[in-house]
C-alpha cells in the first residue's frame, strides 16, 4: 500500500507548538497563528447589528415561495433555523410540529405544513409554490410565474443552481438565496457590499473554502492536492475554484484535476457516477490528498464512491461538510449549529417585508465552525488523529 502522506507532511497538530490547546477553540486559534486569521473577516467588516423589525412594522401579507437545487440536509436545516428564528420573533404562530428532524433532506413536507399550519399575521407559504431539483425547464417555467405581479412576493431559494436560475431580470420579485457555494464567482451578486440588482441578495461567506483548504493543508502539508469537478461556469462556481486556485498560489501546493460532467437529470446519474468513479480513482494514484468538492451524488452512495481513497491511503476534506464525514471522507468543517444563520436570514426576510432596500441589505455572515473526524477513515488509511484534535472536535465520526 501507498503511504497515506510524504513522511515530511506526517507532522501531526500534536508536533506543532500551536497545538498544545485542548479545545475547539484552541485548535483553531492555532490553525489563525499559521495564517488562517489571515481570511476571515475582522468584526468590523461585517455589519453591525440592527433591530429586529416589528410585525406592526408590514404594511401588508407576503406570499412566499421556495426552490432547491436539490434535496439536500443543509438546505432543510437552514430552512428549518430562518422558521425557528421567525417564530420565536413574533412572525408566525407557533410551529409545535413542525416535521422536521436533524439530518433530513425533506423540505417538501415541511413546506406543506407550512402552508397549512403557520398562523403568520403577514406571511404565507404559498402551498404550491415550492420547487425542488430545479431543472432548466422548471426554473423557466418558475420564472413566468414570478412575472405575474399577483402571485409571488419573495422567494426563498437553497443552492447555486437554483440562484443562478432565479437571480435574473426576467422578473422583479424578491430572491434570497442560501447555501450557495461562491454566489459572487456563480454571479448571482455583484460584491459583498452590493449585489447589482434591486431584486437579488445572497448569504456570503467569503472566505469559507480558503479556511477549509487552510486546516486541511496545515493538518496534511501536502504538495499535490486532487480536485474533480465539472468543468463549466456553474460548475467552477459550484465548487469554488477561484477560491481553491488562490490558495494552491498562496500556500504553494500544485493542484491535480480531473472533470466531470454534471449529470443532466435522473436518467443521466449512471453516466455521472462512472464518470466520477474513474476521477476520482486517478487522484487516489496522482494525489497526496483530495479536496472533495460538492457533487450530485446522493448521500447514501458516498461510501462506494470514496473507497479508492480509502484502498489508496489518501487523506480527504470534504467541502461539503459532516454529513460526508459520516460516510468515509476524513475530515471537514461545519456551523457549530444553525442558529446563527437562521437569526441572519430572518432578519433580511423582516427587513425586506419592512419596506428596507434590498440591495444593500448586509450579505457576509459567518460563525463558528466545527470540526469533523472520522476515525475509522483515519485507521483505515493509517493516520493518527492527534489527541488535541480529537478533544477539539465537534463531531467524531467511525468509532465502534
Amino acid at each position: 500500500m501507498s503511504e497515506a502522506v510524504p513522511p515530511s507532511s506526517r507532522r501531526a497538530l500534536a508536533d506543532e507548538p500551536e497545538a498544545a490547546a485542548l479545545t475547539r477553540r484552541g485548535w483553531m486559534a492555532g490553525a489563525a497563528a499559521a495564517g488562517l486569521g489571515a481570511l476571515c473577516a475582522a468584526p468590523t467588516a461585517l455589519a453591525a447589528p440592527r433591530p429586529f423589525p416589528s410585525v406592526r412594522e408590514v404594511p401588508r401579507r407576503w406570499r412566499i415561495g421556495y426552490a432547491e437545487s436539490m434535496p439536500y440536509g443543509n438546505y432543510a436545516a437552514t430552512l428549518a433555523a430562518i422558521l425557528g428564528e421567525l417564530e420565536r420573533m413574533g412572525w408566525t404562530g407557533p410551529l409545535t410540529g413542525l416535521p422536521y428532524r436533524p439530518g433530513q433532506t425533506d423540505t417538501a413536507s415541511l413546506w406543506s405544513w407550512l402552508s397549512a399550519r403557520a398562523g403568520s399575521p403577514v406571511l404565507d407559504f404559498v402551498a404550491d409554490a415550492h420547487a425542488t431539483n430545479l431543472t432548466a425547464e422548471g426554473a423557466a417555467a418558475l420564472v413566468r410565474r414570478l412575472q405575474d405581479p399577483g402571485d409571488i412576493d419573495l422567494m426563498i431559494v437553497m443552492g447555486t443552481v437554483s440562484g443562478v436560475a432565479l437571480a435574473t431580470d426576467a422578473h422583479r420579485v424578491p430572491v434570497l438565496a442560501f447555501s450557495c457555494t461562491n454566489p459572487i464567482a456563480a454571479g448571482i451578486v455583484e460584491s459583498e457590499t452590493d449585489t447589482g440588482s434591486d431584486h437579488v441578495w445572497a448569504h456570503l461567506d467569503p472566505r469559507r473554502f480558503q479556511r477549509q483548504l487552510s486546516i486541511f493543508h496545515r493538518t496534511f502539508r501536502f504538495q499535490r492536492l486532487g480536485i474533480a469537478y465539472d468543468d463549466s461556469p456553474t460548475g467552477r462556481a459550484i465548487a469554488s475554484l477561484p477560491d481553491i486556485e488562490a490558495m494552491a498560489e498562496r500556500t504553494g501546493f500544485e493542484l491535480v484535476e480531473r472533470h466531470v460532467r454534471a449529470p443532466i437529470d435522473h436518467l443521466d446519474q449512471y453516466r455521472y457516477e462512472v464518470e466520477l468513479t474513474d476521477a476520482w480513482e486517478a487522484l487516489s494514484r496522482e494525489a497526496e490528498a483530495v479536496y472533495i468538492t460538492y457533487g450530485r451524488w446522493p448521500l447514501d452512495r458516498f461510501s462506494a464512491l470514496v473507497r479508492p481513497f480509502l484502498k489508496q491511503r489518501i487523506p480527504t476534506f470534504s467541502q461539503l461538510g459532516p454529513e460526508e464525514v459520516e460516510r468515509g471522507a476524513l475530515m471537514s468543517i461545519a456551523r457549530a449549529d444553525m442558529a446563527g444563520i437562521g437569526h441572519f436570514g430572518a432578519a433580511t426576510i423582516a427587513r425586506v417585508m419592512a419596506g428596507e432596500p434590498l440591495r444593500h441589505l448586509p450579505q457576509v455572515y459567518f460563525d463558528t465552525p466545527s470540526i469533523a473526524w472520522n476515525a475509522a477513515t483515519a485507521a483505515a488509511i493509517g493516520y493518527r488523529i492527534p489527541f488535541p484534535a480529537l478533544l477539539a472536535a465537534d463531531s467524531l465520526h467511525g468509532v465502534l
